[in-house]
C-alpha cells in the first residue's frame, strides 16, 4: 500500500486540498497521512490546524516554524526552521510520496527537506505566474524539484514542459479548488446576515488583499490597503456590507491588519475576519456583489460564481483570467472606475455565459488516481532535463500540448481546456 503524505501549510490552501484528501482517503490502495505546518500552527493566523481536524482528518504531525513577525528576516528564519522541522518529520516517518500545492514560502521547506531523502514530490498548480510576489520564483523552484506535475490549465502544463520536465509526468487536471464549488450547499441567509453582515439584494463586498512582495511600488502594503479601502468608501459610501479577510503570512501583513482594524472600528458595516471556514467563504463569494483585492480566489474560484473580481496591483500578474476579472492599479481613481464598471448592467450581462478556464470541478479524483498509480521508479527520481526544439510559447504549445493531452487522456477523460 502506497504511503502518501499530503502537506498543508495555510488555511486557504487546505480548502483547496481537502477534496484531494477525501479522494485519497476513500481509496484502498493508499495510506494517507497529513502533515500540517506554517500558518496552521500559528496563533496569529487562527491556529487553523483545528479546521483540518474538524473536517474529520487526523493530523499525523503539526510543525510550528513561523515566527510571529512579518519582516524579511522573519520570513527567511521561518523558512530555515521549516526545513529542519520537515526533515525531522520525514526522517521519523518516510512516505513513498509527498503532495504539495502552490508557491508559498511556508510550503517550500517541505520540498527542500524531501530532496536529500529521495522522496518523490507531486506538485499541484505548477506553471503559473504571479509576478508581483516572490512566490512566483518559489513555484518554479518547486517545479524543478518535483517529479509529478498536476497543472490547472493546458497552458500551464505547456510551461512546465518548457521548463524541461518530462511530458509523461505532466498532467493537466484542473484546479482542485473548484471541486467543492460543484457540490457545496450555501450557508443559510440568516447566518450570512448575522455572522458576516451580507444581505440578499444589498451591495456586499468581499475584500482580500495580500502584500506585494516583489512589486516596484512607492507604497507600503499598509498604504496600498488604505488606498483600496478608501476607494471602496468613496465609491460605495456607507451603503455597502463589507467583509475583510486577513492577509497571508507575507512581509508587511501586520501593517495591513492594522489598517483593517482601524477601518472596521470606524465603519460599522465592515467586518474583519482572521479566517473563514471554506463553506462560508464560498457562500460569501457566491453572494458578493463584487470581490476586490488581489487574492487568487478572485481569479480561480470567483468565475464559477460569475462574481466580478477587481484585481488590484501586480501580485497576480501573469495568471490566466476569465472575463469576470477587472485589473487596476492601486490608485483610488482607477479603483473607483473599476468598482463602477463591475456594477454596471453591461458588465454583469457579459458574465452570463462565463465559463471558468480552470476546469470542471472534478480534479480531486484525477489527482488522487495519479498519486496512487504513477509508478515510482528510478527513472522517475533520476530526472532528466527534456530539451524542446523551439521553446517560444507559440511553437511550444503546438508541439507539446498534444503530448500533454496524450499523457492524461487514456486515464483521465475530461473536456475542459479543449
Amino acid at each position: 500500500m502506497r504511503q502518501i503524505t499530503l502537506v498543508t501549510t495555510s488555511r486557504s490552501e487546505w480548502g483547496i486540498q481537502r477534496p484531494i484528501a477525501e479522494a485519497l482517503r476513500d481509496r484502498d490502495d493508499v495510506a494517507l497521512s497529513i502533515v500540517a505546518g506554517g500558518m496552521h500552527l500559528s496563533k496569529v493566523f487562527g491556529t487553523t490546524v483545528t479546521d483540518i481536524q474538524a473536517d474529520g482528518f487526523e493530523v499525523s504531525a503539526g510543525l510550528a516554524y513561523l515566527p510571529p513577525g512579518d519582516t524579511e528576516l522573519d520570513v527567511a528564519h521561518g523558512m530555515s526552521q521549516g526545513v529542519t522541522s520537515f526533515a525531522r518529520c520525514f526522517a521519523g516517518a518516510r512516505p513513498d510520496l509527498i503532495s504539495v500545492l502552490g508557491d508559498r514560502y511556508d510550503m517550500f521547506p517541505a520540498v527542500i527537506a524531501a530532496l536529500p531523502f529521495g522522496i518523490p514530490i507531486a506538485h499541484i498548480h505548477g506553471g503559473e505566474r504571479t509576478e508581483g510576489a516572490f512566490d512566483d520564483s518559489i513555484r518554479h523552484a518547486i517545479t524543478k524539484m518535483s517529479h509529478i506535475h498536476l497543472t490547472s490549465t493546458r497552458e500551464y502544463a505547456d510551461r512546465v514542459i518548457q521548463m524541461g520536465e518530462s511530458p509523461e509526468n505532466v498532467h493537466c487536471v484542473g484546479a482542485p479548488g473548484l471541486d467543492d464549488i460543484a457540490s457545496y450547499t450555501p450557508i443559510d441567509n440568516a447566518t450570512l446576515r448575522e455572522t458576516y453582515g451580507f444581505e440578499t439584494g444589498k451591495t456586499n463586498v468581499l475584500v482580500i488583499y495580500h502584500p506585494e512582495t516583489r512589486a516596484h511600488t512607492y507604497r507600503t502594503p499598509a498604504e496600498s490597503m488604505a488606498v483600496l479601502l478608501g476607494a471602496v468608501e468613496e465609491s460605495l459610501g456607507d451603503n455597502a456590507n463589507i467583509v475583510i479577510i486577513s492577509p497571508n503570512a507575507d512581509t508587511g501583513f501586520g501593517g495591513i491588519n492594522a489598517v483593517i482594524e482601524n477601518y472596521c472600528e470606524e465603519h460599522a458595516r465592515a467586518l474583519h475576519f482572521q479566517t473563514i471556514p471554506r463553506r462560508a467563504f464560498l457562500s460569501l463569494m457566491d453572494s458578493a456583489t463584487l470581490m476586490i483585492g488581489n487574492s487568487s480566489a478572485g481569479i480561480i474560484e470567483a468565475p464559477s460564481f460569475k462574481t466580478p473580481a477587481i484585481n488590484v496591483g501586480t501580485r497576480q500578474a501573469g495568471r490566466i483570467r476569465a472575463a469576470n476579472v477587472i485589473d487596476t492599479e492601486a490608485d483610488p481613481i482607477a479603483i473607483g472606475r473599476a468598482i463602477k464598471r463591475a456594477q454596471s448592467a453591461e458588465f454583469l450581462a457579459s458574465l452570463r455565459d462565463l465559463e471558468n478556464p480552470y476546469g470542471d470541478g472534478q480534479s480531486a479524483e484525477r489527482i488522487a488516481d495519479i498519486l496512487a498509480t504513477t509508478p515510482i521508479t528510478p527513472q522517475l527520481l533520476a530526472k532528466q532535463f527534456v530539451d524542446q526544439p523551439d521553446c517560444s510559447p507559440h511553437n511550444l504549445a503546438s508541439s507539446t500540448s498534444t503530448r500533454t493531452a496524450d499523457s492524461i487522456s487514456s486515464r483521465h477523460a475530461h473536456s475542459f481546456g479543449e
